[in-house]
């Protein structure tokens, strides 16, 4: 019996396994690959095709819906944006296991985490979702 096993020339991993924590820049593109992978329309059903039309969607959205009057002197555009995703502005996972599966898919840990890491993921998840979208808002041009 011949059994094959195809790895990945990118992480080394067998394909079709769990990878092991990747650097910050690469989970980061992975993150951001499945946030936009959530979105498929807007408000009135309308298809959104490209990443640009996406990410526009979710910082139109954002604004309208949460960041403005005070907000902004309130708590400011980091936790604000926390707290929309935390009311589940976006179809992302939200289920604590969920939660954990996702990172470890995503590669920000390791497959097999302990209790202290998971609750840790579970606890910061609104935040670290935050920074990742933040991170790619399209910056204003004066």
């Amino acid at each position: 019996m011949c059994i094959l096993i195809f790895m990945s020339i990118k992480t080394n991993q067998p394909i079709g396994t769990t990878m092991t924590k990747l650097h910050h820049t690469e989970y980061k593109k992975n993150y951001k690959k499945y946030i936009l992978s959530t979105i498929e329309t807007d408000n009135e059903d309308k298809p959104l095709k490209t990443d640009q039309d996406k990410i526009q969607y979710i910082f139109d959205r954002f604004y309208s819906e949460y960041y403005c009057y005070n907000m902004p002197l309130r708590v400011g555009k980091f936790k604000a944006m926390s707290e929309w995703l935390s009311g589940l502005a976006l179809d992302i996972e939200y289920w604590n296991d969920s939660i954990v599966e996702l990172a470890v898919k995503m590669g920000s840990i390791d497959p097999n985490p302990n209790d202290k890491l998971k609750n840790k993921v579970e606890q910061g998840y609104w935040d670290f979702m935050a920074n990742i979208i933040l991170g790619f808002e399209p910056k204003k041009v004066a």
